[in-house]
């Protein structure tokens, strides 16, 4: 048995360990853009918290889906709305309902500013790892059949 980090990675993502570490990275890329953006427009220019998670939210998801579309799945190809754009946004909404509803409690709770941010991640990181399985298994699933369909055409 091969227990090497990628192995064992790959044993418990179904074979699908460097995309899932590819997915991590944009994850962070986006908690990192996020945060930043949550912090600059509530601290710095003094937006409410709750109006700043949404502005943070909704820029922040441009790079993630475009990042998870290119460079986690390899897809260069359109951007369909039907398949791509609209499920990646309903899992964007969830998480931003989610992450808002525990901002505008951790505001209401307390001024710290530490409490809003982890109440931002808290509202993701429940919805993280349902998101990659969404992603894999049913939005971006058309790209392994796809590529597949190609090679037994070119094979023909």
């Amino acid at each position: 048995m091969i227990l090497s980090p990628t192995a064992v990675l790959d044993r418990i993502t179904g074979g699908r360990g460097i995309m899932a570490v590819k997915y991590s990275m944009v994850s962070l890329v986006g908690v990192v853009l996020g945060l930043t953006q949550l912090t600059i427009y509530s601290q710095f220019l003094g937006w409410d918290p709750v109006l700043s998670n949404v502005l943070s939210v909704m820029i922040t998801a441009i790079p993630a889906f475009l990042l998870n579309k290119r460079w986690v799945w390899g897809s260069d190809g359109a951007v369909s709305f039907t398949r791509e754009i609209v499920p990646f946004w309903i899992f964007t909404v969830l998480g931003l309902t989610l992450s808002t509803g525990l901002v505008a409690v951790a505001k209401n709770l307390s001024d710290s500013h530490v409490l809003v941010l982890s109440a931002n991640l808290g509202g993701f990181g429940l919805l993280w790892v349902a998101k990659f399985v969404f992603l894999d298994k049913v939005m971006f699933a058309h790209l392994e059949s796809d590529d597949t369909v190609a090679e037994r055409a070119q094979a023909s």
